[in-house]
């Protein structure tokens, strides 16, 4: 089997990311690039990162598991 160029490599992963087939650290894997040199390639083409945030009660219990509280 021939090797696929990088160029190519990096494409497919970038359009599976902005699709949403793929998580970031899967298409950095496949453009064979770090995770935060994958952050470089989208924010060069322009591609903005959707980061979900927990909900407020999931992040309360986090808070409080930290800090020894129990509810």
């Amino acid at each position: 089997m021939s090797e696929v160029l990088p160029s190519c490599r990096i494409e497919v992963a970038v359009e599976m990311y902005k699709s949403h087939e793929i998580s970031l650290s899967r298409a950095a894997e496949i453009a064979g690039v770090c995770i935060e040199g994958f952050k470089e390639i989208l924010a060069i083409k322009g591609i903005t990162r959707e980061v979900e945030a927990p909900c407020k009660e999931r992040l309360q219990r986090g808070v409080d598991l930290l800090l020894g509280r129990t509810r």
